[in-house]
């Protein structure tokens, strides 16, 4: 899994780092400002970015709202005290974790926890709904093989279904390949 970290306090940084690398096998990249991250998330895919939101680090804000609106990246903002309460709330309707600082360990490593959790979970959202395609594309397929039986053979759709059935069984393969085989043959 690929991190961003993006402040430019290199004590930060590593104190981050560390945390991050505690919480899962992270490959870690550095950003010294808001404006150089928004490259580096535009033109690579990152598990996790986390922004610092101190002023010295530029145009934060509208960092981890670019990561979070147009990647599937886990944003974490690190917000100042005095901004957390009203920043919270809007960051998370927007899908970003806030993390007050001054920083501690323990609520970093939480919310880095938790966005592993999310990334994890929305990995297997992603193959389920990649199954759930494939099988809609079967059956399509299998459906035109069906049409294709009745209007070219006269089957019914009954005995249409059944042949296909039939067919997967004794060539012990599955029911697209057969529809495709027949679509091959009867459709133009």
């Amino acid at each position: 899994m690929d991190a961003l970290i993006v402040t430019p306090a290199q004590k930060a940084a590593k104190a981050v780092e560390s945390v991050v690398r505690a919480c899962g096998d992270y490959t870690v990249t550095f950003s010294p400002s808001a404006a150089d991250a928004l490259g580096k998330i535009r033109s690579k895919v990152y598990d996790l970015v986390i922004i610092d939101g101190s002023p010295a680090c530029g145009r934060s804000k509208e960092a981890a709202l670019t990561a979070a609106s147009r990647t599937e990246s886990g944003v974490i903002l690190l917000v100042g005290a005095d901004m957390f309460e009203k920043s919270v709330m809007q960051l998370s309707e927007r899908g970003i974790v806030a993390v007050s600082e001054p920083l501690s360990k323990i609520a970093l490593l939480s919310a880095v926890r938790t966005v592993y959790a999310f990334n994890m979970r929305l990995a297997r959202l992603r193959d389920e709904n990649r199954n759930l395609n494939k099988k809609l594309e079967d059956l399509k397929i299998v459906d035109r093989a069906k049409i294709a039986l009745v209007v070219r053979l006269g089957y019914t759709e009954s005995e249409a279904h059944k042949y296909i059935e039939r067919q997967a069984m004794n060539l012990r393969t599955s029911r697209r390949d057969v529809a495709v085989g027949i679509l091959k043959t009867y459709e133009y």
